[in-house]
């Protein structure tokens, strides 16, 4: 099958996404990052699940960055201030720096799971990532995408555990509840829309 012999390039991609997803500050930029990050889930469910069903994840994915995204479309709030480099800078080195952590963990944590490497690294590496991001960024967009990101590790680590179908819409609709949750409050601040 052409994903287990290119599994290593959806890897890639995750790393490339999340990171970018880190130092971004244009909304566009960062539901685009988002899209393709959800190719590289798409990507790495497809090993183990059947390709109908892990179309599921990049249509929901999809859906979630579109539903982030109409709820920016008029305000510019991301780029309020232009940051200093040395933000940009420490973000990207603390992402630097839970590329290496998963990689020096990753034998650890697959003594416990029964899981290909490539995909424990691109799950590890989207909780990492979604963590950094829920623990450094303030702006409600960034805290959505990040727990996006995260719960995008976490469904794929549970693909290799679980594949029901009924297990699989329970995270479509969480993922799509996150999503709508993040417009709604994004839209509270930028006073469109009332409490």
């Amino acid at each position: 099958m052409i994903f287990q012999r290119l599994s290593f390039i959806a890897a890639i991609i995750l790393v490339v996404c999340s990171l970018f997803l880190l130092v971004s500050r244009n909304w566009r930029q960062s539901i685009l990052a988002l899209a393709t990050l959800y190719i590289g889930v798409f990507w790495l469910t497809a090993l183990v699940w059947p390709v109908g069903l892990a179309i599921v994840k990049l249509v929901v994915g999809w859906m979630a960055g579109a539903v982030l995204g109409a709820s920016t479309q008029y305000g510019s709030f991301l780029v309020q201030q232009p940051e200093l480099r040395s933000v940009q800078m420490f973000r990207l080195t603390a992402g630097g720096v839970v590329v290496v952590l998963v990689f020096a963990l990753e034998p650890t944590v697959a003594e416990w799971i029964e899981i290909d490497r490539v995909v424990l690294w691109g799950a590890m590496i989207l909780i990492g990532m979604g963590f950094l991001q829920l623990g450094i960024m303030t702006n409600p967009f960034n805290l959505f995408i990040g727990l996006l990101t995260l719960l995008a590790g976490f469904e794929t680590i549970y693909a290799v555990l679980e594949s029901s179908v009924l297990v699989a819409g329970l995270l479509a609709v969480v993922n799509l509840g996150l999503a709508l949750t993040g417009a709604y409050l994004i839209s509270l601040q930028h006073g469109e829309g009332t409490p």
